[in-house]
C-alpha cells in the first residue's frame, strides 16, 4: 500500500483524531476524502491510512483524487488532484489481445513521460497513473482543464474516452494487480504543455474509419508500398497487412496486394514469409489495425491516425447510452397523452417498453435521467406518498417557442402568419414566435411596443 501512500501523503491522516486534537489543531483545510465501494454499490468515504488499508480486501474501486465532502462524489466537490488516470479498455477491436508492453509503446508513441503506476483489470485491460509531482488545487477550471488533458491521452492511447473526469472511480492497486510502478513524477503544468502540442498537431492528425481504404490512400502507407530495403522487410510486410485488414480487406486481397509489394523490395521476401505475416495480421486477437509510430519510423514521414470502429447496433450492445433512454422515456411520455404516473418500478417498465427490446434501464440511471430532464426544463415531476405506496407524476412541459431575430433577406419562403415584420435601421427585421389563438392587433401592438418602444 506504499503506493497509495505516495499518492495522497498528507491528505489523510493515520487515525482518526480525537475531539482534543481537533480543539488543539482546529479544522485542516489541507485533508480530503476519498470514496471506496464495492461493484459501485454502496460507496464509502474514507480520511484515514487505516481504513485505507483495511478496506482492501473488502473494496474494489477507489477515487485517486480527493474531495472535501463525504457525501458527494462529484466534480464539483473535488479538493486535490493527485494524479492523471486513463482506462484502457482491451474489449474493442482495437485493444484486443493487448499486453503491458503495448502500453507502454503507446506511452512512448504520444510523447509521454514514464507512468507511475499501472494497474491491470480482470478483463485483461490497465488503468495507467501519472502521479502529479505537487497536487494540484481543485478549482474549476484547472478541474475542466484536467479532464481535456485527460480525454486527450485517452484518445492518443486508444483508451476509454468516456472514462474521463477527476472525480471518476478506478480499480484499488493490490500487489496482486500492479504490474508496474516507478518513481516518476509529472508536473501538472507539464501536462498542460503537452496538451498544447498534440492541439498544435492535430491538423496532420488522420481519422480512419474501420472498412475504409483512406488509410492506404495516406503518402506514408503510399511510400512503403512503394517497397523498402533489407532490414525493414518484415515489419513493413506486417503494418501493411494491418492497413489492409483495417481497410476492409479479407486475406486473399491482402496477399494478392503484398507479393505485388514484394516484387519491389530489395531483395524480395520469400512468399511463405508474406503469408505468415498477413496470417498473423488476421488472426484472432491481432491489432486492428498498424501502429502509427512503425508507420512513421519505416516510412519517414510524420503520420498519426485513430481508428474508428463503426457504432453497434443499439441491440447488439450491453448497455444504452443515456441520450438513447432520453429519448425512450420522452417516446413513452407522448405515448401516453405526456404524462405518466405510478411507481417508479412500473414507470420503468414503460420506458422499457418503447426500448424496442434493449437491456433493462435501471433504476439508477432513470432517476439520473429524471434529474437530467427536470434541470433541462423538458419535464416535470411530482412525487405523492411515500414509501412504497409512493407514485410518481411526470410530464412534458408544454412551453411556447420563441425563435431568435433573421432578417427578411434571410428567408427564403418570406413570412407567414406568424412572422411579425417592422422596419429598422439596416434593413427589415422578421421574428418569429408561436403566440395564442385568436390572433388579435392588440397582441402585436403590445409585442412592437415592448421590442421598440413605439406604438
Amino acid at each position: 500500500m506504499e503506493v497509495l501512500r505516495k499518492l495522497y501523503g498528507k491528505q489523510l491522516t493515520e487515525a482518526p483524531k480525537r475531539a482534543s486534537q481537533i480543539e488543539r489543531t482546529g479544522y485542516s483545510k489541507d485533508l480530503g476524502w476519498i470514496f471506496v465501494c464495492q461493484e459501485f454499490t454502496q460507496p464509502r468515504a474514507i480520511r484515514t491510512y487505516r481504513s485505507l488499508f483495511g478496506a482492501e480486501g473488502r473494496y474494489t474501486y477507489f477515487t485517486p483524487n480527493t474531495f472535501y465532502r463525504n457525501d458527494q462524489r462529484h466534480a464539483g466537490s473535488l479538493r486535490w488532484l493527485n494524479a492523471m488516470v486513463i482506462d484502457i479498455d482491451v474489449k474493442t477491436m482495437q485493444n484486443a489481445g493487448m499486453i503491458f508492453p503495448d502500453v507502454m509503446d503507446r506511452v512512448t508513441s504520444a510523447g509521454l513521460p514514464t507512468p507511475s503506476l499501472v494497474v491491470k483489470t480482470p478483463s485483461g485491460g490497465f488503468h495507467v497513473y501519472w502521479y502529479l509531482k505537487e497536487p494540484r488545487r481543485a478549482f474549476p477550471k484547472v478541474v475542466d482543464h484536467y479532464k481535456r488533458v485527460q480525454r486527450m491521452i485517452a484518445e492518443e492511447m486508444n483508451a476509454d474516452v468516456q472514462a474521463v473526469g477527476a472525480e471518476r472511480w478506478f480499480r484499488l492497486p493490490t500487489e496482486e494487480n500492479t504490474v508496474f510502478r516507478s518513481e516518476e513524477r509529472v508536473s501538472f503544468d507539464d501536462f498542460c504543455d503537452w496538451l498544447s502540442e498534440q492541439q498544435e498537431n492535430q491538423s496532420g492528425k488522420v481519422n480512419v474509419t474501420l472498412g475504409s481504404t483512406e488509410l492506404l490512400s495516406h503518402p506514408a502507407i503510399i511510400k512503403l508500398l512503394e517497397g523498402v530495403e533489407k532490414g525493414q522487410r518484415d515489419n513493413t510486410c506486417y503494418t501493411l497487412a494491418l492497413a489492409c485488414k483495417a481497410s476492409g480487406y479479407d486475406e486473399d486481397k491482402t496477399l494478392s496486394l503484398l507479393y505485388s509489394w514484394n516484387e519491389k523490395n530489395s531483395p524480395s521476401l520469400r512468399q511463405i514469409d508474406i503469408k505468415r505475416k498477413v496470417k498473423s495480421a488476421f488472426k484472432q486477437g491481432a491489432p486492428a489495425g498498424p501502429s502509427s509510430y512503425w508507420i512513421a519510423i519505416l516510412s519517414g514521414v510524420d503520420f498519426k491516425y485513430q481508428l474508428f470502429e463503426g457504432a453497434k447496433p443499439r441491440k447488439e450492445r450491453k448497455n444504452s447510452h443515456l441520450n438513447e433512454w432520453r429519448d425512450d422515456l420522452l417516446s413513452a411520455l407522448r405515448e401516453n397523452g405526456g404524462s405518466i404516473c405510478g411507481p417508479q418500478r412500473e414507470l420503468i417498465k414503460l420506458v422499457h417498453a418503447v426500448s424496442k427490446g434493449s437491456r433493462h434501464i435501471s433504476y439508477t440511471t432513470f432517476k439520473r435521467l429524471i434529474e437530467m430532464l427536470v434541470e433541462e426544463g423538458v419535464i416535470r415531476k411530482r412525487v405523492d406518498g411515500r414509501g412504497r405506496g409512493a407514485r410518481t407524476t411526470i410530464e412534458i412541459v408544454q412551453q411556447a417557442k420563441v425563435f431568435p431575430f433573421v432578417r427578411k433577406t434571410d428567408v427564403n419562403n418570406g413570412p407567414n402568419s406568424y412572422t411579425f415584420i417592422d422596419t429598422v435601421v439596416g434593413g427589415s427585421f422578421s421574428m418569429v414566435f408561436e403566440i395564442p389563438s385568436p390572433l388579435s392587433i392588440s397582441y402585436l401592438l403590445s409585442w412592437r411596443r415592448l421590442i421598440y418602444g413605439i406604438g
